[in-house]
């Protein structure tokens, strides 16, 4: 769906003194609330005391507020940071990013996680829903990829994980009782990709809560065989990314998709441009029918 390119939270707290890091450590930081409105899964979140909310998106390296965010919460320019932002269409541009004293994922009454001042990218999401509090950005790797995350959006949770495997004899993620498939990730820049087979043919997906759904390169489309010609017998319409660029898509029958020992007979999945290390997007939809654990500690995806 989109890339923010170095726009990494500066967590700026430092002890004088810290004690040892455990050896092993899984325990909960914190479990947020976690909305699914057509396909945008969102969190509570507090912005120097101002409530938001945010996408959860693990397919973006960075995080990103709104220029509506900036105008609400009153945030001052960081001149000491710009950020190269990249959509779906490869077209990068720089932006400029903003000062944060004071960042805090959930709420109060729910359990909030503390992350501190940092820096963040200033960018224009190209869809959000209308929710109070307001969605004001999105959330990339930069602030997730330093826990292992739970995705429980059928019953509207998000689970952060500490997590620590510092020996052999560490019990591993996840925290679950019954079956699950395990399969291992690639991570690059902290967004991860997984090996997949669609009609056939093997190809790179990549996690990416952010999509609103499934969505097939047409370049990986053209090597299953499918023209252009084809693919425009198919319904469809124009989408864009973070760097409104729009671009055509279609919906086309596929025949058979396998991940990991699952397997999907006919699915119907979204073909557009991605110009990505990625085949595939797995997308908000995916996420929205199955218990996921993405643990970045152990580079492996749970799912059941």
């Amino acid at each position: 769906m989109k890339r923010l390119l170095s726009a990494v939270l500066i967590l700026g707290l430092c002890m004088a003194t810290a004690p040892a890091a455990p050896v092993c450590e899984m325990s909960r930081a914190v479990v947020l609330p976690l909305r699914d409105d057509g396909g945008y899964l969102s969190v509570p979140v507090t912005v120097n005391s101002h409530n938001a909310s945010m996408i959860v998106d693990t397919g973006s390296e960075g995080s990103l507020m709104t220029p509506g965010g900036v105008a609400a919460f009153h945030l001052p320019p960081d001149p000491e940071h710009r950020t190269m932002m990249q959509g779906p269409n490869g077209a990068p541009r720089v932006v400029p990013n903003i000062r944060i004293q004071d960042l805090r994922l959930g709420t109060p009454h729910s359990g909030e996680l503390a992350l501190g001042p940092g820096t963040m990218a200033v960018g224009i999401l190209p869809g959000s829903p209308m929710i109070t509090p307001p969605v004001f950005g999105l959330l990339g790797a930069d602030v997730l990829a330093d826990y292992d995350l739970e995705f429980d959006v059928p019953h509207q949770r998000l689970t952060l994980w500490r997590v620590r495997l510092g020996s052999h004899a560490c019990q591993p993620p996840p925290a679950w009782t019954g079956h699950w498939t395990t399969m291992p990730m690639h991570r690059i820049s902290g967004r991860l990709t997984v090996p997949f087979t669609l009609d056939g043919l093997s190809g790179t997906a990549l996690l990416d809560s952010g999509a609103r759904s499934h969505i097939v390169s047409t370049d990986f489309a053209h090597r299953l065989g499918l023209t252009d010609d084809q693919l425009a017998l198919d319904p469809g319409g124009m989408t864009s990314g973070v760097d409104l660029r729009e671009r055509p898509y279609h919906w086309h029958h596929f025949k058979r998709f396998e991940l990991g020992n699952t397997l999907w007979n006919h699915p119907v999945l979204t073909v557009a441009p991605v110009h990505d290390q990625a085949d595939i997007l797995l997308g908000s939809d995916w996420f929205a029918h199955h218990e996921i654990w993405l643990s970045y500690a152990s580079g492996q995806l749970f799912f059941r």
